[in-house]
Formats: C-alpha cells, sequence, structure tokens
C-alpha cells in the first residue's frame, strides 16, 4: 500500500517486503540461469582409451563452447614414441577444434588413443540433463534403457524392458548399469557367458546418450 505524505509517496513495511521478495526471487532466477550457462558451455571433461602400453586420459578443457586446452594424465606410452605425437595431436585438436585429427605416424596405437579419449570427453561435455531412452538388439529381441544425467554426469542407468533369458543374462543386466554409472562410460568389460546381452546393454547406453 501507498500512502501521500507531503507530496511524497511512501511505500508501506508490507508493500517494501514484497518488493524485496520479488527482487530476490528475481535474483534467484538470474543466478540459475547463469549456472546453467555455465555448466553447458565450460569445463574440463576426461577421457580414457587404451594406448600401447595401457590407458590413456585426456582432460578437455571447454570454454564458451570451444576446445581451448588437452592436457595428457600421467601414462605408459613408450616416451621417445609418444611425447612428440602427443603433443602434436594436441595442438592439432586446439587448432581444429575436433578430435578429427590425422594418426601421427610412427605412433599408431598412441594416437587413435588419443584421439578416442578426446572423442569421449567432448561427448561428455555435450550430455544434456535429463532421462535419455536408448534401444538396441539383444540376444532374445529388443533391450531399452533409461539414461539419466544430472549435473553432466551419468547418474543412473535402468534396464526398462528386455527379453532375455534370465539365468544367463542376469548378471550383465545387473552389473552393466553400475560399472557405467562408476566409469561414466558405456564402453565397459563383458559379463562373461553373456557377452551378447552386454553389448547391447552398451549400445543402448551409447543410442540413448548420442542420438
Amino acid at each position: 500500500m501507498r500512502i501521500r505524505r507531503g507530496g511524497y509517496l511512501v511505500l508501506t513495511l508490507r508493500t517494501r517486503t514484497s518488493i524485496s521478495l520479488v527482487l530476490f526471487i528475481a535474483l534467484l532466477l538470474v543466478s540459475a540461469a547463469v549456472w546453467s550457462m555455465a555448466g553447458q558451455d565450460g569445463g574440463v571433461y576426461s577421457g580414457t582409451a587404451q594406448g600401447f602400453g595401457g590407458p590413456l586420459t585426456v582432460d578437455v578443457t571447454v570454454s564458451d563452447g570451444k576446445i581451448t586446452d588437452v592436457t595428457v594424465r600421467p601414462h605408459q606410452e613408450t616416451p621417445f614414441i609418444a611425447e612428440g605425437a602427443l603433443n602434436t595431436l594436441t595442438e592439432n585438436v586446439v587448432e581444429s577444434q575436433s578430435a578429427n585429427v590425422e594418426i601421427v605416424s610412427g605412433a599408431t596405437y598412441t594416437s587413435k588413443a588419443f584421439i578416442a579419449a578426446v572423442e569421449q570427453a567432448l561427448i561428455k561435455s555435450r550430455l544434456e540433463d535429463g532421462t535419455h531412452i536408448g534401444t538396441a538388439d539383444g540376444f532374445g529381441g529388443p533391450l531399452k534403457v533409461a539414461v539419466t544425467v544430472s549435473g553432466g554426469s551419468i547418474a543412473t542407468v535402468e534396464i526398462l524392458e528386455n527379453s532375455e533369458t534370465p539365468f544367463v543374462a542376469g548378471e550383465a543386466l545387473d552389473q552393466l548399469p553400475v560399472a557405467i554409472v562408476a566409469t561414466q562410460w558405456w564402453d565397459v568389460d563383458v559379463v562373461s557367458g553373456a557377452s551378447v546381452t552386454s553389448r547391447a546393454i552398451m549400445q543402448a547406453v551409447e543410442n540413448a546418450l548420442t542420438d
């Protein structure tokens, strides 16, 4: 309520409180929007692939939607072969803004691992929060999964539908969703004796996150 005194408008305590509340809510909404944009446009994302000497892990920095840096973590590649190749590949990825770069001659395994790891990191950078549905052909028919992404990370993987043989596929259906969440990637070890079901789960998760 407004009260006019001596030609001036005086806001009552109730009115001032209401205005303060509106401004506070508006500030929260703006902050949430900025936070959301920051999560989509920037961050550091990791990827891992099998190299010549073992797993090769990279950290890809994305800022304003652009690749600004690629860092290779300590690895087991042959130093005199891999170091020059990794430096060249890093420069090429940043320059081309893509993982689609040429393999360095003489360091094929290391190059392929580096490129695959960068591709993995970039896919992670594009994950959108929400529940994503994916399907693939299992041993007994279509297999459907629901993958929930929260804060840019895989939070849950749920098997929605399947026609797999229970006593054969049971372990794969139980273990692979847990492994995928733990590694934050769909390419995990298959369960012995249930390789077809294992690969179907991995393919369905990949389809959910990339289609």
